[in-house]
């Protein structure tokens, strides 16, 4: 009965459809009908049931969302890669991969500073440096052509290219030349700077003579008699005395005594007045002054100011007498009086 029942409904809903009377065609702007399968959807319009209408705002609003959001979700996941492979390093990997980043960074390193290196020598060994002036200070004895000959510096070379110190020791090589300093004046001067030595005494060798400085330094054999004192008695072997070369131990340290004399001789005005020193015997110096027609026996170098005002005395009381002045005894003792013992 109930299967019949619901067959029934179903015919009289079938019926009224059928029945129903149609809708009114409306004819829209476009000529077309409206009901008919030429009508075209327009989601703008119509309102469907059950669909949201979304602006284009707010779809380009989701979509930038959207694109944060998977930004962010990647790199958080590119923060957590490394930290998962560091806990999976073991303590011997760790050190490797330190060791790995430590030499990386020394050989990054060397190579910048090689670059620099390497742009600075070809800046430094341009044209720009090339010598073009050359000067000379500090000379006296030796010419500046001279000095700069022994140098082997040439003008228009890049003054980089030089050794300074082989050049020092080229220009070191003549025996007047006691100190020398090269200076680069940028861009293209090189200064010499220059310490001479001073002759101040000779030696007599056969008809020559060799000029000695204080320090005992031969410096130059000339026939040439210069106003020095002549020093006489040396222990240094003839076949040994050359420019450049020096006085041997011993007589050096008897020069070192006349240097004291002669040094309260300056003093005392008589410096001007001693021709020859003998060193012979260092407890008895001798020394001679020709224009006064006096020969001194100085002794030792003991009481060197008191010995000269003794002199000064001897040669204003005697005063053109040739003679011997005797100093060469105990001064201290009061029974010891030096004396003057006119010639014969």
């Amino acid at each position: 009965m109930a299967n019949k029942s619901k067959e029934k409904n179903f015919q009289d809903f079938n019926d009224n459809i059928k029945n129903k009377p149609k809708a009114n065609k409306k004819i829209l702007k476009d000529g077309k009908l409206k009901g008919t399968k030429e009508e075209k959807f327009d989601f703008n319009e119509e309102i469907v049931i059950g669909l949201k209408r979304i602006d284009d705002n707010e779809e380009k609003k989701e979509k930038k969302e959207r694109q944060k959001k998977e930004k962010q979700k990647k790199k958080k996941t590119k923060e957590q890669k490394p930290k998962e492979k560091q806990k999976k390093l073991t303590r011997k990997q760790e050190i490797a991969r330190k060791k790995r980043r430590a030499v990386l960074k020394v050989l990054g390193g060397t190579t910048c500073i090689g670059i620099l290196i390497g742009g600075a020598i070809c800046f430094l060994l341009s044209p720009v440096f090339n010598i073009n002036n050359i000067t000379v200070t500090g000379n006296k004895k030796l010419s500046s052509n001279e000095i700069i000959s022994l140098s082997t510096l040439t003008v228009e070379e890049n003054m980089f290219k030089y050794n300074f110190g082989e050049i020092e020791k080229n220009i070191k090589e003549n025996p007047y030349i006691e100190k020398v300093k090269l200076n680069r004046k940028l861009p293209d001067t090189v200064e010499v700077v220059v310490e001479e030595r001073e002759a101040t005494y000779m030696l007599q060798i056969a008809n020559a003579y060799a000029y000695l400085d204080n320090q005992g330094y031969i410096l130059e054999i000339s026939e040439e008699k210069k106003i020095l004192p002549i020093i006489k008695g040396i222990k240094t072997k003839q076949e040994e005395i050359h420019p450049g070369d020096r006085l041997v131990t011993e007589d050096l340290k008897k020069l070192n005594d006349v240097l004291k004399i002669m040094e309260s001789a300056h003093s005392n005005a008589l410096a001007k007045f001693i021709t020859t020193i003998d060193i012979t015997d260092k407890e008895n110096y001798l020394i001679r002054m020709e224009d006064k027609k006096k020969t001194v026996h100085f002794g030792d170098a003991s009481n060197i100011s008191t010995k000269m005002l003794l002199i000064t005395e001897f040669i204003e009381e005697e005063k053109n007498t040739e003679g011997e002045i005797f100093l060469n005894m105990n001064l201290n003792d009061e029974n010891n009086m030096p004396y003057f013992r006119k010639k014969v």
